[in-house]
């Protein structure tokens, strides 16, 4: 397995703060990368336990919305992969030629244990990500996008590196989409022929059991074909 791992000095978390700090900072969210990638370089540890008392719901929604559209053979980049949750939900869905990328280092170790990925890359998604044109079949960038300062430029960043013809399915928080003008975003880049708009879901569970979250802030789930 490839493995370009980018090390980070991380502080942390005593148990108890780190329950009472995940909801608010998860609610306000940062598109400050250093910040992200401390955040879930001292939370990866406990990371999985929580999203499951959580019921977290977002990856299996995704990856089976995806597999309407991509066939289980095809190469998939998990962008925003963590400690792998996204890519379990994949491999469960069917799908066997899973990259992942991310900007937390200890989530990437945590994944690179599931033996599930071809390959794992710490990146910052606010930068040009590093793969050639056409490389992917599809992306999967599920759970991520509260984070990013530019959807636009990343949208695009993620058409150049999937082929024409691929899809690429994405989420953002209910609450986020079109304060974040997402609609719009979409719409342009169909305009530019930059992509189709395949589907726009209605909002779904997000974090069900967190009580910042609950019934208030769901996920809306996009798929769009890369043209």
């Amino acid at each position: 397995m490839t493995q370009k791992f980018r090390h980070r000095k991380t502080e942390d978390m005593a148990t108890g703060t780190t329950k009472e700090k995940q909801p608010s900072w998860l609610t306000e969210g940062s598109t400050d990368s250093n910040e992200v990638a401390d955040f879930y370089d001292s939370w990866a540890e406990t990371y999985d336990e929580h999203l499951k008392e959580w019921d977290y719901r977002a990856p299996t929604y995704a990856a089976e919305l995806l597999l309407q559209y991509v066939s289980p053979g095809q190469a998939i980049l998990d962008a925003g992969c963590g400690t792998g949750l996204t890519g379990k939900a994949l491999n469960l869905a069917g799908f066997k030629d899973i990259s992942g990328i991310d900007i937390s280092t200890t989530s990437l170790n945590k994944a690179d244990q599931l033996n599930i990925y071809s390959s794992l890359l710490a990146h910052d998604l606010q930068q040009p990500l590093p793969f050639p044109e056409n490389n992917y079949d599809a992306l999967f960038c599920i759970g991520v996008l509260t984070y990013i300062k530019n959807c636009q430029s990343l949208f695009k960043e993620f058409c150049r590196i999937v082929r024409p013809g691929g899809h690429i399915a994405f989420s953002q928080r209910s609450d986020l989409f079109d304060a974040r003008c997402f609609p719009d975003i979409i719409a342009a880049l169909e305009d530019e022929g930059v992509w189709e708009n395949i589907k726009i879901s209605s909002p779904q569970a997000y974090l069900p059991q967190n009580k910042d979250f609950s019934d208030k802030v769901q996920a809306i789930f996009c798929i769009c074909k890369v043209i």
